[in-house]
């Protein structure tokens, strides 16, 4: 696999002066999350998120396959290190692979988050084009739990035979790298070992994000057992402790301190221990209507069907609302791969001199 480790550096230090100094970002995004279509061919129960935006209606007004391919030539001309394209789901769009070639042509990290019931058809190509990763998601490592929660009998099988496939074709090189995520919930989130007993064997890293409601991620209603409750907090600590201690390489504090966001996500306000630093300073998502925002979910800045990427990055409106996020009166939470890095950056931002409210 090759990285652009200068791009890398290039890029991230751009986006890590803004933050620090408090000044407009006159480079690139660091890294860009690219939701194509809401389109979805599963019925996640716990998915709220796509399933409100699939009328005809609202498939109508997505980007279109020329659109498409203009908003990529345009991710390709930016500084942007890293980008995952995900949905809905991603593999249904009639032009998915010159995409990801395109992006990787253009010298991008690309990830791809799937949820792998297509992916036997496209795994020779995304081997070909060296695409870096594949995040594949799952709901158990049980067959009937997994079609259950996702709506449609036969999903397991339908995604295990493309992970599979992915990792005959890849032999050796094992480019792309396989990911295993998993969503989770009060549920099953006491099967955490056996997940990773059965996963890690054929994948490169398993990873879970727990449940969560707040102004991004919303579940479907009527899934309220889904939620944690304040009675699971002992259990969960356990649990979390017996997976850092029998695999070392999830002692990292996304995991050391998810229990913290689930149970007292108040506290970590409260105590400096939390602040929307990476998201408003690193990160651009755009949605499939071409829509752009610094925070997910929430496309505030401007659409790419009437500015550029970097006439939206640069302007005076984008500097603004990423100050808005970054500050202490913004009491937003989410937990995912893209947040923990605030855990690194505050003491940096703490200690910048700009800095009026740390």
């Amino acid at each position: 696999m090759e990285y652009n480790f200068p791009g890398m550096v290039r890029s991230a230090a751009g986006n890590l002066v803004s933050l620090l100094t408090q000044r407009p970002n006159k480079g690139s995004p660091f890294y860009i999350l690219w939701i194509t279509t809401y389109g979805c061919n599963r019925k996640c129960r716990h998915c709220d998120w796509v399933w409100s935006r699939t009328s005809e209606e609202d498939l109508a007004r997505e980007l279109d396959a020329v659109e498409q391919l203009q908003l990529v030539d345009q991710i390709v001309a930016t500084q942007t290190w890293g980008v995952t394209i995900s949905g809905g789901e991603p593999l249904m769009l009639p032009r998915i692979g010159d995409i990801l070639g395109r992006l990787k042509k253009g010298g991008k990290r690309v990830n791809l988050c799937s949820n792998g019931v297509l992916l036997p058809r496209f795994a020779k190509e995304f081997v070909a084009i060296k695409l870096d990763s594949i995040t594949v998601s799952m709901d158990s490592f049980r067959p009937e739990e997994h079609d259950y929660v996702r709506g449609v009998a036969g999903s397991f099988a339908k995604t295990m035979a493309g992970i599979e496939a992915v990792r005959r074709l890849r032999g050796h090189l094992k480019t792309p790298k396989l990911v295993i995520k998993a969503v989770l919930s009060a549920q099953n989130f006491r099967e955490i070992i056996q997940w990773v007993e059965f996963f890690q064997p054929m994948a490169d890293r398993v990873e879970f994000q727990p449940i969560q409601n707040n102004l991004v991620h919303q579940i479907k209603e009527g899934e309220d057992a889904l939620l944690f409750r304040p009675e699971h907090e002992a259990e969960f600590r356990a649990v979390m402790q017996d997976m850092m201690g029998r695999w070392p390489h999830f002692k990292i504090p996304y995991y050391e301190k998810m229990a913290d966001f689930i149970f007292h996500p108040g506290e970590l306000f409260d105590s400096g221990g939390f602040r929307c630093l990476f998201l408003s300073s690193f990160f651009l998502e755009i949605n499939p209507y071409g829509e752009v925002g610094s925070c997910p979910g929430h496309y505030v800045l401007g659409n790419v069907r009437q500015k550029s990427i970097q006439e939206i990055w640069h302007s005076l409106e984008t500097f603004a609302y990423q100050k808005k996020l970054r500050s202490k009166d913004n009491r937003c939470l989410c937990w995912t791969y893209n947040s923990f890095p605030n855990l690194y950056l505050l003491p940096f931002y703490k200690r910048s001199p700009w800095i009026k409210d740390p």
